[in-house]
């Protein structure tokens, strides 16, 4: 999970967003973990001159079970749009489940599927408060970015965690 949250914090550092995570777009090789096909990506701001330009209003080619509520509804790709899709990668790997059971975030959320979630018996307990985050169907409340995930992760700070799940549970 590190070395693809690093990944990501770093895609998003240098001003990219990713646009269709997904399992099928990560690799391990012999020398580490690959995130790759950011055919879908685009800058955060401005534009990035690597990146394919496809128009967003008449192309919908997120993978749909990984792709946030509001990609879904047609609008723009952000930053959180990338969490959702690494929450699902994450919970994944550690129960080998899609937290969902396979449907998309709109099925999902119409099925209150995300009141049954369950912390994953494999994830280590303090990884389920920002994994948990990263998993909110609305975009407004997805109050973590990929650095804080990987942080999350990799050293536990329940303070703040705490506070953000406080928020989303009230």
């Amino acid at each position: 999970a590190l070395p693809l949250l690093e990944a990501l914090a770093c895609a998003h550092e240098m001003g990219v967003l990713h646009g269709d995570l997904k399992p099928s777009n990560v690799m391990l090789a012999r020398d580490g973990l690959r995130l790759f096909d950011f055919g879908l990506g685009q800058p955060l701001k401005g534009l990035l001159n690597s990146l394919p330009r496809l128009s967003r209003k008449r192309i919908a080619a997120w993978t749909p079970r990984y792709a946030a509520l509001e990609l879904l509804n047609g609008e723009s790709l952000t930053s959180a749009s990338d969490i959702y899709g690494m929450g699902c990668i994450l919970y994944e790997l550690s129960s080998g489940l899609h937290p969902f059971s396979r449907l998309t975030a709109k099925q999902a959320k119409t099925m209150e599927q995300d009141k049954t979630l369950h912390k994953p018996a494999r994830l280590p307990a303090h990884c389920w408060p920002a994994l948990r985050i990263a998993l909110a169907f609305d975009q407004d409340q997805r109050l973590i970015d990929a650095r804080g995930l990987l942080n999350a992760f990799a050293m536990p700070r329940p303070g703040l965690l705490q506070r953000c799940w406080n928020r989303i549970a009230a």
